[in-house]
């Protein structure tokens, strides 16, 4: 299907927008810019379309939008950031009195499409940032995407592709509320860790966790799974392979020691475990390591 679209362009003479054409090289090699822009836009300013292959994300720092995707809804209000991947449909609009002033970026390239599944596995393309707008890492990122286009030369290609990996690095911290600091993990989330690491090498499970913290275990998978980047068992099984990686590097034990000194009696299971989380087998792992 051909890309088309729809719109009306009632935003103030003080906006900003700025199109870009990347070369070749800019394609493979980075994420880019298409358009960027800050807008103040009054009524009946809206954009409809559809199969245009491109990535949208806009951070709503005043007044009131509304997004229109896939069959949803969203009222859009100061904080309100949104994601979408152009190729699907999409109406927006704004639906204030006052102008609905936002940051927006299209861009495409890298891991754009990797980094938009990441973002909707809640099934959301809307979330909301807690961060005081002026204060925001994704406002503060936009605005320097922002000035890097207004003098182009031969260095704005990086510098953009470097923002916006930092941009969709923040979209994921801030939408998975990972936007924490190092005193902020809970203490039995800490303690728990640390009982892995010291008894990695045994048999693990959820329940067990679960007697030794006296916290329940769906609690204990979902607190850690946030502050520690993946749940327990997921944790305990991949510090086994990197103990694993250790020993088959800088050890001459055979690698049925090595998966039974792990835990893993059974070395057919060892073998494939260790393939799914390294490309490899051990053998192959040992001889090129």
């Amino acid at each position: 299907m051909s890309y088309w679209e729809k719109a009306n362009h009632s935003w103030s003479q003080d906006s900003i927008r700025y199109i870009n054409t990347p070369s070749e090289k800019s394609k493979e090699l980075f994420y880019y810019v298409q358009e960027i822009g800050y807008f103040k836009a009054s009524r009946p300013y809206f954009t409809e379309r559809e199969n245009l292959p491109s990535f949208l994300m806009k951070f709503t720092h005043s007044g009131k939008g509304c997004l229109a995707y896939k069959n949803q809804k969203y009222i859009l209000e100061a904080g309100d950031i949104f994601f979408i991947d152009c190729m699907d449909y999409q109406h927006y609009q704004t639906i204030s009195e006052e102008p609905w002033e936002m940051y927006w970026v299209h861009f495409y390239g890298g891991n754009s499409e990797l980094f938009y599944q990441e973002f909707m596995k809640n099934g959301s393309n809307v979330f909301h940032s807690n961060t005081a707008n002026l204060e925001n890492p994704i406002h503060l990122i936009l605005r320097q995407l922002l000035h890097v286009q207004e003098n182009r030369h031969a260095q704005t290609d990086f510098q953009s592709s470097v923002l916006l990996h930092q941009l969709l690095n923040e979209l994921l911290i801030q939408k998975n509320q990972l936007d924490f600091t190092y005193e902020e993990i809970p203490d039995y989330v800490l303690a728990m860790k640390a009982f892995i690491d010291r008894q990695f090498k045994e048999s693990l499970s959820m329940e067990q966790l679960e007697k030794q913290f006296h916290i329940n275990k769906y609690q204990l998978n979902r607190e850690f799974s946030r502050f520690i980047g993946q749940p327990p068992i997921n944790y305990q099984i991949n510090k086994k392979i990197s103990f694993a990686k250790d020993l088959l590097r800088y050890s001459d034990q055979s690698i049925q020691e090595i998966a039974l000194e792990l835990g893993w009696d059974n070395f057919a299971y060892f073998s494939r475990l260790f393939k799914k989380k390294t490309g490899l087998t051990p053998g192959v792992y040992r001889k090129i390591g």
